[in-house]
């Protein structure tokens, strides 16, 4: 059985989306400074292999997106904003 184009890039971008969960899960769970940082590298290797293939997939017509209002895309920016530097307030009182 020959596997289809997109279904080749399907399974492609499912992988990549594993080892980035998985990279990031060993990094946080790792406590010595120089393997983490390696789990670091091998995500931002990972997240720029998955980015590619989606691009391609999106090229081809095989992944479509609908673009965002600006404002939701500020909405979005805001909100994350704001839990980021709640987590960091909580973790600076622990």
């Amino acid at each position: 059985m020959e596997f289809t184009v997109q279904e080749t890039l399907q399974d492609a971008l499912i992988a990549h989306k594993f080892m980035i969960h998985m990279y990031t899960q060993f990094g946080i769970e790792c406590s010595n400074s120089q393997l983490r940082d390696l789990f670091s590298e091998l995500r931002n290797i990972a997240e720029e292999h998955d980015f590619k293939i989606f691009t391609i997939m999106h090229q081809k017509g095989l992944y479509p997106t609908t673009p965002a209002a600006s404002k939701d895309v500020k909405q979005a920016v805001k909100m994350h904003t704001e839990m980021q530097t709640e987590l960091e307030n909580k973790l600076k009182s622990i």
